[in-house]
Order: structure tokens, then C-alpha cells, then sequence
């Protein structure tokens, strides 16, 4: 076998794996889930799994990471010089609040909410692979945008963690809480339009 095609039977078992503990995570929880359940539904041996992963805490990072991929399923650069930056803001702030929303984005949350004080791994995981790793992921696109003098951001981090809070709460943990509004759609339009706008009254140069 050539080195590409070992490659590529890693990248392939590696996305097995991670697809399959997401899989796991979800019907089961993290604490009932095992690696020996997920190398089963991955269709590879445990000690396959222990050599791409250290542990089920970092393989539930794998998970979230995953997820967060589709979050914001664009090229920004495609669309940033084509926007104005109010109406860049808006149009990622919508998919990316869309994102969280959807049912698996919801359980992982639960479950790494539920698990973090007894587990901190757990909690320090979601963290690292989810909102920080969006907010090191966005925080450039303000920058660039401050850089052109659509916007007075100092720091862009900062300010991507409010923009975050800005249009997701409280929609977001109502939701989280089982209370479903009986028109999503309009309920995310209405949430984005209200955080962009105050986000925009804040930084507006």
C-alpha cells in the first residue's frame, strides 16, 4: 500500500470514528457511551480508536469540532468584499444561530453542560473545540472589518463573544430549556435583527 492510500485509510477510519462517537454521544450520553460501542458502530477495532484517541474526552471534543464545522457552511471570503459589513454580520450571525439550534447542536450542549462539574474535561472540551475555537475562527473577520473603518473593535474577540450572546440569548436557552417557539424561523430572524442591530450600535464607528 503507497503512503497516500495509507492516508487516506486513516483520514477515512479517523472520520468513522468521530462519526460514530457523535452518533454514540447523542443516543446515549457521555457517561454511558464507551469506546467499545463507538469502535463497534465505526466498524474498527478498540485499539484503533486509542490510537487516533487518548481518551473518550478527547474524542468528545472530535465530536464537537465536527459539528462546528457546519455552523457557518460558507467560504467567508467568497461573500466579505461583496457585503456591506452590516449585512455580512447579519447573514452569519443567522446561520450561525440556525447552526446552534439544530437538534444535535442542542444535545451535545446538554450533555456537556450536564457532565462538566462532575467531569471538567468535559466541560473544558466543549469549550476549547466549540465557542472558543468559533470565537478564534470570526474574531478576523472583525478585525478586517474594524481595519476598513466599518467599525470601532479594539478587541475582536471581545467583541465576537458579544456578538455571540447578543443574537443567540434569550432565544437560545429557551430553547435549551424545551421551550420551542411555534415559528423557529421568525423567532431567529427576529433574535439576529435585534442582536446585529445592538452589536452595530455599539461599535458603529
Amino acid at each position: 500500500m503507497t503512503e497516500a492510500a495509507i492516508l487516506d485509510d486513516l483520514d477515512e477510519k479517523t472520520t468513522a470514528i468521530v462519526n460514530a462517537a457523535r452518533t454514540t454521544f447523542l443516543a446515549r450520553g457521555f457517561d454511558a457511551a464507551s469506546m467499545d460501542q463507538i469502535a463497534l458502530t465505526a466498524g474498527v477495532s478498540k485499539r484503533t480508536v486509542y490510537n487516533r484517541f487518548r481518551s473518550k474526552e478527547e474524542l468528545f471534543g472530535a465530536a464537537i469540532t465536527e459539528t462546528c464545522k457546519h455552523l457557518l457552511p460558507v467560504n467567508v471570503s467568497d461573500i466579505e468584499d461583496t457585503l456591506p459589513a452590516d449585512e455580512l454580520i447579519r447573514a452569519l450571525s443567522r446561520l450561525f444561530v440556525q447552526g446552534i439550534l439544530e437538534p444535535e447542536a442542542l444535545s451535545l450542549r446538554r450533555i456537556a453542560a450536564f457532565e462538566a462539574e462532575r467531569t471538567p474535561a468535559i466541560g473544558q472540551a466543549y469549550l476549547e473545540h466549540g465557542p472558543a475555537s468559533l470565537v478564534a475562527e470570526c474574531a478576523p473577520i472583525l478585525a478586517r472589518l474594524a481595519a476598513r473603518g466599518c467599525y470601532s473593535i479594539e478587541d475582536p474577540e471581545a467583541a465576537i463573544w458579544q456578538l455571540g450572546a447578543l443574537i443567540t440569548e434569550p432565544l437560545h436557552t429557551r430553547i435549551l430549556m424545551g421551550d420551542m417557539p411555534n415559528d423557529l424561523d421568525a423567532a431567529i430572524d427576529h433574535q439576529v435583527e435585534k442582536g446585529v442591530a445592538a452589536f452595530v450600535k455599539i461599535y458603529r464607528v
